[in-house]
């Protein structure tokens, strides 16, 4: 039998309670039939201003196209009102001195979205992957966007999702450098 978990359930699984443990088990092995991107307008121009070097223009265009749409169901009404908060916080938020000062590039997304642990395949499927140059030595890190109203992650949960990306990326680019969560940056997480 072959296991499977997303990161961002992985990360919650660390911290929530034994019926939830048991909600998130039932719920990997019995995925959905149809998985629905939830605030997928949001997350996409998120990732456009990543990688357009913080410029905010596909994030506040988003959020006019957004407030522009009539919702009809509750799905659509939650969706909307969620990613309007979320893309209004992203604004509020700054550019890591990271991005700002190096320059880097963004890789196609990888073919490979996962890694195995002791048998348990990871789904990590990063939202960026980044190479950049510091100091002269080229780097490879990984964005991983999380929006959410109701599982805010915390930091013991972000560096779960950290880890993962950090073990990810070391597996598929086992000949470059993988920017570390304690030298630099390993992972850039909205909640």
């Amino acid at each position: 039998m072959e296991f499977k978990i997303s990161i961002n359930q992985l990360a919650s699984f660390a911290v929530v309670s034994d019926a939830k443990k048991r909600q998130i088990i039932k719920q990997q092995k019995n995925p959905p039939k149809i998985l629905v991107n939830r605030y997928g307008l949001a997350k996409s121009t998120m990732k456009k201003t990543l990688a357009n070097r913080g410029d905010l223009r596909s994030v506040l265009d988003g959020i006019e196209e957004l407030k522009s749409r009539i919702p009809i169901t509750d799905w659509q009404k939650n969706d909307r009102k969620v990613s309007i908060e979320a893309m209004e916080r992203f604004i509020l938020m700054k550019l890591p001195e990271l991005l700002q000062n190096n320059p880097y590039i963004i890789l196609d997304k990888p073919k490979v979205k996962s890694f195995f642990i002791n048998g348990v395949e990871i789904l990590v499927s990063p939202d960026l992957v980044i190479r950049m140059n510091i100091a002269g030595q080229d780097y490879i890190g990984a964005v991983k966007l999380h929006v959410s109203k109701s599982d805010i992650f915390e930091k013991e949960q972000s560096r779960y999702v950290s880890t993962c990306l950090y073990k990810y990326l070391e597996l598929l680019h086992e000949n470059e450098d993988v920017i570390t969560s304690r030298s630099v940056l390993v992972s850039g997480y909205i909640c």
